[in-house]
């Protein structure tokens, strides 16, 4: 068996455009990086970020694999190259490099929209990333992380070996930690909030129905996310419902008093490789309602109610302004949110690498 080196040396790979956004990937990014750092010495590593040209017009997946090609960056001093995303593609790494890739989700929801603009690009998305860069990632990665134990069965089903493929959860903020969220429940002004795009998989059109079927007048729904091609149908599906309110875009450095602005939080999705804001929300304090047959990971949803129809939802939505949030699943809730760190990411990834190069 051969010794590891004293200090391992991880090129983690970027692109600077992408950082600014501090959400979904770049997150991930900043967050690895950033703890790695800290705590890399006590593992005897070294990572240092390596960035690609960008470019707008390509987008994500697209400048990434274009950006290996044409840069070539020089990554012989490198003992592993980590591509953060099972959609990028990486060209030109040197053989005797280790590869190791991180799978964020494997099987999202396609696009359902009758604008011929967004059917094409959801197409092109769907190839490139998935049926390209996931297939490119799983057969030459040396070790693969997952987020989930969700992703990790969908990674194992495509004939990935299992001793390759490592858990590794995502972090919750300190931001959404920083001080303990004391909610208290009134009887007027009860805001049910949303974060999140409007995309297919998100199940917005099952949250808006539920809604229709609330009578109370205090009851109201803020919508916060991006416009995307499913906004103006939804915005169409509520616009008889005066207590239905599209709040725009959350900006990042507002999230956590976003948050805090709900008396419960709603996630209908149908589909999510990890699902953060669930446990974002959580550590601030709230009730948190899922759709129970969307495929949510295990290690997420623990703590959720889990509504089975929109007339259900509506149900618990109106239980919860009426009897409040039970204290004890609350703080049962919070603490097992605010046990999800970064640094815990950190940690594990790190011990991925030193396996990768010990083959222990």
């Amino acid at each position: 068996m051969p010794e590891a080196k004293s200090t391992i040396k991880v090129a983690l790979m970027s692109m600077k455009e992408i950082e600014v956004r501090n959400q979904g990937i770049p997150k991930y990014i900043s967050e690895l990086y950033k703890n790695s750092k800290r705590i890399g010495k006590k593992y005897n590593v070294d990572m240092e970020k390596v960035y690609l040209p960008y470019n707008k017009f390509l987008g994500d997946a697209l400048s990434f694999e274009f950006g290996s090609i044409l840069s070539k960056p020089n990554l012989n001093s490198f003992d592993i190259v980590h591509v953060p995303s099972g959609f990028f593609i990486m060209h030109g790494t040197p053989k005797n490099i280790k590869y190791v890739t991180t799978i964020h989700d494997i099987n999202p929801i396609p696009v359902k929209t009758k604008n011929l603009k967004y059917n094409l690009k959801s197409k092109l998305w769907r190839y490139i990333a998935l049926n390209r860069g996931i297939k490119f990632n799983l057969d030459i990665a040396d070790a693969i992380l997952v987020n989930s134990t969700q992703t990790r069965k969908e990674v194992l089903a495509l004939g990935v070996k299992k001793d390759i493929t490592h858990v590794v959860n995502h972090g919750v903020d300190r931001r959404f930690t920083s001080f303990k969220s004391n909610k208290v429940f009134t009887n007027k002004n009860f805001s049910v909030g949303y974060v999140g795009s409007f995309a297919t998989n998100k199940n917005i059109s099952f949250l808006i129905s539920a809604f229709s079927l609330i009578i109370d007048q205090n009851i109201e729904l803020n919508l916060w996310g991006a416009k995307t091609y499913d906004y103006e149908n939804l915005v169409k599906q509520a616009e008889s419902n005066k207590n239905i309110k599209f709040r725009g875009f959350a900006p990042e450095d507002k999230i956590v008093e976003i948050y805090d602005s709900f008396d419960v939080f709603v996630f209908p999705s149908l589909y999510e490789g990890f699902g953060l804001p669930i446990l974002e929300a959580q550590a601030r304090g709230l009730p948190v309602i899922i759709y129970k047959y969307g495929k949510i990971p295990k290690e997420v949803r623990k703590y959720c109610f889990e509504a089975e129809s929109p007339e259900h939802m509506a149900h618990i939505i109106e239980q919860l302004k009426e009897n409040g949030y039970n204290e004890k699943e609350r703080k049962k809730a919070m603490e097992y949110s605010r046990s999800f760190t970064w640094e815990k990411t950190a940690k594990k990834t790190l011990e991925v690498y030193k396996k990768v190069l010990t083959n222990e």
